[in-house]
């Protein structure tokens, strides 16, 4: 850990006694997978497998030490853990440095085994969380000649992290005293490249042109429920459910099943195929999957909550605060709109490294800086010294009142991407105007900006807010 912050640990703990709060959205959003099984081990005994969603009650169980609780991975997984069974610490420190890691990006706990530790990470590779397949490939080669496991895994499930058994085997988080605690310094770890990771055979660095649109797949639960409903629907109707499991950061192969076992349980009689050519019904389901989860992987989109956590996200109390903080100036609002969203899954850091292409594609390159140095006289804006021509501008620290991902501006799942989105969700054009109004702007400049965010009256933009999706689903029924 760097210096500063273990001078700093027995004194700034978070206060987080609600256990549906903020750290407990971070766990959920991080580390749990909900579907489609995980397993349990009370004292005693041996792990066994539980099929179907994963409810918040284990969960609380495993965090309380009543019993133990394993989730398989994600599709894009936020998190990594070294599992190094049957060595003393030492050999643990020789893993790691081995790895390029620290402890300003990982964390070392005890297991509840005799000299077993799990080091949990943050992955990351081209700045963005990797594939599950990505991470396992990596560190296949790595993990067979120094005799540890990788997880998360599709197939095999792992202990959820932080439990009360499971004590810190680094010095400096020795005063870590809950959870919650954990959770906030995991937070504050430094994102560990897996281009680090020795004997890796790293993947070409290929330019992305565009981005690919995301397919509404809104029906997708309710035909997951009922089955087919007409002849002809087989593959449209795996289509959309495939997607919505895309959507959901559920791996491939685990779709391909999920899908596979739905289509001969719930294909209503209305598919042929499914009982003349089996086998073809599987391979094109296969094809399916191969084709949605290539073409956002290609694309670089990622699912919703990966998206979220990666990407940032903007609440309603932030919109609000954004206008207040720019006094109701439109560009202004645009570019801390980026910043906060940006920043938001970042916040337990130090600071933060912004690429200059992320300041200007946020306001001008003729403007950023002025408006940088507007927040930093303000107080909500801290920049550091350090500098790297064509990768980060000076660092950024933010003081934001951050808000909980329960309260994220959603669209369809998705995080809304600019103050104008945001306030076409949430906003309808006369409360806009009143916040304007409340932070001294003109008449005709509130018209101007209301005309600029919602549309004028020939209809060139939307007139009206949009409507907004629910919150991040708290039950797994919310999710399949």
């Amino acid at each position: 850990m760097k210096q500063k912050d273990a001078s700093i640990l027995s004194k700034q703990k978070p206060v987080v006694n609600n256990p549906k709060g903020a750290a407990w959205a971070d766990y959920l959003g991080t580390f749990v997978q909900r579907i489609p099984s995980y397993a349990v081990k009370f004292p005693g005994g041996s792990w066994a497998t539980r099929r179907g969603p994963l409810t918040d009650r284990p969960v609380e169980a495993h965090l309380a030490g009543k019993y133990a609780v394993g989730v398989l991975g994600s599709a894009y997984p936020l998190y990594g853990i070294i599992d190094v069974d049957n060595r003393d610490k030492g050999e643990v420190e020789r893993i790691r440095d081995a790895l390029g890691m620290d402890k300003s990006t990982s964390m070392a706990f005890e297991s509840e085994s005799p000299n077993s530790y799990h080091v949990v990470f943050k992955p990351e590779y081209n700045g963005r969380p990797p594939s599950i397949r990505l991470l396992g490939e990596l560190f296949k080669n790595f993990a067979r000649t120094s005799r540890i496991e990788i997880y998360p895994q599709w197939r095999h499930a792992v202990r959820l992290p932080f439990g009360p058994k499971q004590t810190p085997a680094d010095e400096d988080y020795r005063g870590l005293e809950s959870w919650e605690d954990a959770v906030y310094w995991f937070g504050k770890l430094d994102d560990y490249s897996l281009k680090n990771v020795r004997q890796a055979q790293l993947e070409l660095d290929i330019p992305i042109i565009g981005r690919q649109s995301l397919v509404n797949s809104l029906n997708a639960r309710e035909v997951f429920e009922n089955g087919l409903q007409a002849a002809d629907s087989r593959n449209s109707c795996q289509f959309i459910i495939l997607l919505w499991l895309w959507r959901q950061n559920v791996p491939q192969e685990q779709a391909e099943t999920i899908v596979w076992d739905w289509i001969q349980q719930k294909h209503n009689g209305f598919s042929k195929d499914i009982g003349r050519h089996p086998r073809a019904v599987q391979k094109e389901i296969m094809r399916q999957a191969t084709s949605i989860w290539g073409r956002y992987d290609f694309g670089r989109v990622l699912p919703d909550a990966p998206a979220l956590a990666h990407d940032g996200y903007i609440s309603k109390p932030d919109l609000l605060e954004i206008i207040k903080a720019t006094k109701g100036s439109l560009p202004r609002s645009r570019f801390l709109t980026g910043l906060v969203k940006f920043m938001n899954p970042r916040r337990y850091r130090l600071s933060v490294g912004v690429s200059y292409d992320r300041l200007t594609s946020w306001a001008s390159w003729r403007t950023y800086e002025k408006y940088l140095k507007e927040l930093s006289a303000l107080g909500i804006v801290r920049r550091g010294r350090a500098y790297q021509a064509g990768k980060f501008s000076k660092s950024i620290k933010m003081l934001w009142p951050w808000a909980s991902p329960a309260s994220a501006v959603l669209y369809d799942g998705r995080s809304a991407e600019t103050f104008d989105d945001a306030a076409r969700l949430i906003l309808k054009p006369d409360e806009l105007k009143q916040a304007l109004e409340a932070q001294g702007r003109k008449r005709t400049g509130i018209i101007k900006a209301v005309h600029a965010v919602y549309g004028d009256r020939r209809g060139e933009k939307r007139l009206t807010p949009l409507t907004p999706s629910n919150s991040i689903p708290e039950n797994p029924e919310d999710q399949i």
